[in-house]
């Protein structure tokens, strides 16, 4: 291919590795895993996720109030790449 001056049209997804490890943040932990609160939306909590829907990514984040684990927020949208 490289002396006929081709190049592949396939492409694999690639993803790009973790520069930090894994629930590593450099957030301090407040929480203390006392996730049993007595006061409503004193401690809110978060997770973002990303979902692949007909060939492109979507995120998703949920916002969740610990004392009743109520959703108290949500987003959802089209993955955008700021470089």
């Amino acid at each position: 291919m490289k002396e006929q001056g081709l190049v592949s049209t396939f492409t694999v997804a690639q993803f790009e590795p973790q520069r930090t490890p894994c629930n590593e943040s450099k957030q301090a932990n407040e929480l203390n895993r006392e996730f049993q609160q007595t006061e409503d939306k004193r401690a809110v909590v978060s997770d973002l996720t990303y979902v692949k829907v007909k060939s492109r990514w979507h995120y998703i984040c949920v916002f969740v109030a610990l004392f009743n684990r109520d959703i108290i927020g949500s987003s959802a949208g089209p993955k955008y790449l700021y470089r």
